[in-house]
């Protein structure tokens, strides 16, 4: 019962194949089902973990490497695939190597060890996430409705992957002048 949530999340991990070779197949329907189902695991296995206790260094590792993998996967294959446009995939690939490079040099460097996730970054997620369920939506269902749901999650997955990038940068800034020995 323990591996539990680790094997959700191994399952989730797994899933990014399958998700990308299901998008490539232009099968949408099933990729959104599957989608929606790794969603649901992301909040089972934090459930299970929190409410049985189990807290493992494996699990903090896995589910939030899962995450991102999955989320990745799906923003280069929907890029391919032109339903997200490629200057969104730059940039939201492009703010995840700068807080990537930033942290490894501030470790590095600087020995600090913590780095914590913002609101505006989770705002940020948020709101990626929702433009990929979207835009496979519309790729599943071409309703004009759901194309100005996605145009607006676009807009909003963009305005808050700079704010966030710009924000992490701030913060790193500000650790580098910091002592993080002591």
């Amino acid at each position: 019962m323990r591996a539990l949530p680790n094997l959700i999340t191994l399952g989730r991990l797994l899933s990014a194949p399958v998700l990308a070779w299901l998008l490539i197949q232009n099968r949408f329907f099933w990729a959104l089902n599957l989608i929606v189902l790794a969603g649901v695991s992301d909040w089972l296995d934090g459930y299970i973990a929190r409410r049985l206790r189990l807290d493992g260094r494996l699990g903090v590792i896995l589910d939030p490497l899962a995450d991102k993998f999955l989320l990745v996967t799906l923003f280069v294959v929907l890029a391919v695939l032109r339903l997200i446009p490629l200057w969104m995939l730059a940039l939201a690939l492009g703010r995840d190597l700068v807080i990537v490079l930033g942290a490894t040099l501030l470790r590095l460097l600087r020995g600090a060890h913590k780095f914590l996730p913002t609101m505006l970054g989770k705002v940020s997620t948020f709101f990626q996430i929702v433009l990929v369920l979207l835009s496979v939506c519309f790729a599943a269902f071409p309703y004009q409705i759901v194309l100005w749901l996605k145009t607006t999650a676009l807009a909003l997955s963009a305005a808050f992957t700079v704010l966030s990038g710009l924000e992490y940068v701030r913060i790193g800034i500000g650790m580098a002048g910091r002592d993080h020995n002591n």
